[in-house]
């Protein structure tokens, strides 16, 4: 048990504990303050606890609500609706069965069954304070996690934005930077020698690849359709570079591409990866495909590695995790083996994209 949870479980006591005095002193069957009784006692010990379980229960609940909120965006207020309406009534439960539990407790342990004989079965003073108290606590822990929310996302939004300034970087350096462009300009003077066609077409390209690079990576998510386009404009260049020496296929669902989003560069970044630190000829060529699962997009490649990939600082990879973690729980995954090195990227729908106030 760590500090913080020790430090949360004593403040929820001392509330709990000054809540009960107040019911306690309005009890005038229980003397308060002149003397210890042992059914003071108990009437304090069951409060106590049922403040507890009924504040780390509505906690419980607030916890997995505010990560099923995220899906409810264009429900809102129904949602809250519903929420308050769920609670109402499962905290008349717990009240009702608390007031009966006690009422049990309180006839066979104190033979006080006369006085309850004049009770309604209901015990509504009892029933709704204890039902107030759990909306009271339901409330506050909703308000106060909803804060703590609120600043986390604050912190994890400037993270994601140095996160965007370091991903700008990489992809500008390995798109813009004079090598590539030198690069891409050499194999459009070999074009226009060879194919006056092709070359006007490597041209469109290179121009789109320069201005997506240029463009989208200020955004922290760009539709995945755009993506592929630009995905695919990138391994035209690469493809008339290198020929038959690499092949890539794409087997993405077109539904899911219209309905997801994704980080600027991220399916560029992979398939850099690859080309950049594995060897390949047109006998023995590097196999890129991009495919996906239920709920992730998967870019595998074969492995022949080149002899210098062990230099590699993979600062790229970890770029983009920690910019899918800001959008989802579910991590980026990856994996290798002998023959094949494979990348798993969670999909991102809409409500995540609304979600960020960007």
């Amino acid at each position: 048990m760590n500090h913080k949870t020790i430090k949360t479980f004593l403040i929820r006591l001392l509330v709990v504990y000054l809540i009960h005095l107040i019911f306690k002193i309005g009890d005038q069957s229980i003397n308060v303050f002149s003397e210890f009784t042992f059914r003071g006692f108990v009437f304090s010990t069951y409060f106590i606890i049922y403040g507890l379980i009924v504040w780390y229960v509505s906690a419980y609940f607030n916890a997995k609500i505010q990560k099923s909120q995220e899906s409810s965006l264009y429900h809102k207020k129904m949602y809250i609706f519903l929420l308050f309406l769920f609670h109402f009534i499962f905290g008349f439960v717990i009240a009702f069965s608390a007031n009966m539990l006690y009422r049990l407790g309180d006839i066979y342990f104190f033979n006080m069954g006369e006085t309850w004989s004049e009770v309604p079965i209901l015990n509504p003073e009892f029933t709704f304070s204890l039902l107030v108290i759990y909306m009271m606590i339901f409330t506050f822990d909703a308000y106060y996690q909803s804060n703590i929310k609120s600043k986390e996302d604050q912190l994890q939004f400037q993270k994601l934005k140095q996160e965007n300034t370091l991903a700008q970087y990489l992809n500008l350096k390995s798109q813009i930077e004079p090598h590539f462009l030198f690069n891409s300009l050499s194999v459009l003077s070999s074009l226009i020698q060879t194919d006056v066609n092709i070359a006007e077409e490597f041209l469109l390209r290179l121009s789109k690849t320069l201005r997506y690079v240029i463009e989208k990576n200020e955004l922290a998510l760009v539709p995945l359709k755009d993506e592929v386009l630009f995905a695919e404009d990138y391994f035209f260049l690469i493809k008339n570079r290198f020929e038959e020496g690499i092949i890539i296929k794409n087997s993405l669902d077109s539904s899911m591409i219209r309905n997801s989003y994704i980080p600027p560069a991220s399916l560029q970044l992979l398939i850099e990866n690859a080309v950049k630190h594995n060897k390949f000829t047109e006998k023995a060529p590097l196999h890129i495909h991009i495919f996906n699962t239920e709920d992730q997009i998967i870019v595998n490649n074969n492995i022949n590695l080149r002899d210098d990939s062990s230099d590699s600082t993979k600062q790229g990879l970890h770029n983009l995790k920690q910019r899918f973690a800001y959008f989802s729980d579910k991590a980026v995954s990856i994996s290798s083996n002998e023959t094949g090195f494979t990348v798993s990227l969670p999909i991102l729908t809409e409500a995540d994209y609304e979600r960020i106030d960007i």
